[in-house]
């Protein structure tokens, strides 16, 4: 097990995130505690929040995960620092379908 990185009130990834192309209405929110950072998801359409888990931090990226109750969607996310006020944000994400049997 590797050993906790401590973290600061103004270490650069804390504060609120958002999309720079206004496309998503999703906000992160990272505050540093003693065990690394906490991580909300929030999605300022209806107001919903994420269940978020395992925020790890190697010293370089932030990793987390968030499931949506509502919809069932869990993303995995990695934040990593680009510079001051600039994150580069990597996601993969779960997706929902409706098949039906091919007709032969």
């Amino acid at each position: 097990m590797s050993e906790a990185i401590p973290l600061h009130s103004n270490h650069p990834l804390v504060g609120s995130w958002q999309a720079a192309d206004d496309f998503s209405d999703m906000v992160v929110s990272i505050v540093a505690v003693a065990e690394g950072f906490s991580v909300s998801v929030t999605d300022q359409t209806d107001g919903e929040v994420a269940e978020v888990f395992e925020p790890q931090y190697d010293g370089n990226v932030l990793s987390f995960s968030a499931h949506w109750p509502s919809n069932g969607r869990f993303i995995k996310y990695r934040f990593l620092l680009q510079s001051e006020g600039t994150v580069g944000v990597t996601y993969t994400y779960s997706g929902q379908e409706v098949w039906q049997r091919k007709l032969t």
